[in-house]
């Protein structure tokens, strides 16, 4: 539970020399105060290039999230990033941070982001749409979005955002069971356009 993962959470901040972490609480008891210590502990391990975070099935909310998006964003050496809030409460204002933080990294190569049966909505897609232009570097990109109420101006977004990213090789998008419909649709479509070196597209 919580008293666990504040500790790992402690622990991390020290591991300054650290460049891959996998960490998997999926099924347990951690919430946001595990979650914000990791987060915490996280945002000082600057030689991080790979990060691993299975939170499907905790009782993290937006705290939690928000907290490890703000630690993430201080992570300027990262190159792969893959965090699953499957079944979790993190919001609009999780959602929203980890996009903010990820929009930090330029160095990103790889990210993939599971918020599935989530309540993330259009605010905290827009806000990761608007961040995913600016990571130039990015070949790989996953998000599963299904169950959730994402619909058209979360898509739109994420569609404009993808357009951006001349170096993607292959993209997975899952927003089956959302409130996306044609407009959204019709926006990713463009964006993937514009994709020259795309090799792959799983939807």
């Amino acid at each position: 539970g919580d008293t666990g993962a504040v500790a790992i959470g402690s622990g991390l901040g020290k591991l300054e020399q650290l460049q891959q972490i996998t960490m998997k609480f999926n099924d347990t008891q951690v919430g946001d105060p595990g979650a914000v210590a990791i987060g915490s502990g996280l945002g000082k391990l600057e030689q991080l290039q790979q990060i691993t975070m299975n939170f499907n099935g905790t009782k993290v909310g937006g705290e939690g999230a928000v907290s490890i998006g703000s630690g993430v964003g201080n992570l300027k050496q990262l190159q792969k990033v893959q965090m699953y809030f499957h079944g979790t409460a993190v919001g609009d204002a999780g959602a929203a941070a980890i996009g903010s933080g990820l929009g930090k990294l330029k160095q990103l190569q790889q990210i993939e982001m599971n918020f599935a049966n989530t309540n993330v909505g259009d605010t905290g897609a827009v806000a990761i749409g608007s961040s995913l232009e600016k990571l130039e570097q990015l070949q790989q990109i996953t998000m599963n979005f299904y169950n959730s109420p994402v619909g058209d101006a979360g898509a739109v977004a994420i569609g404009s955002g993808l357009g951006k990213l001349k170096q993607l090789q292959q993209m997975t998008m899952y927003f089956n069971d959302t409130q996306v419909g044609d407009t959204g649709a019709v926006a990713i479509g463009s964006g993937l356009g514009k994709l020259e070196q795309l090799q792959q597209i799983t939807m």
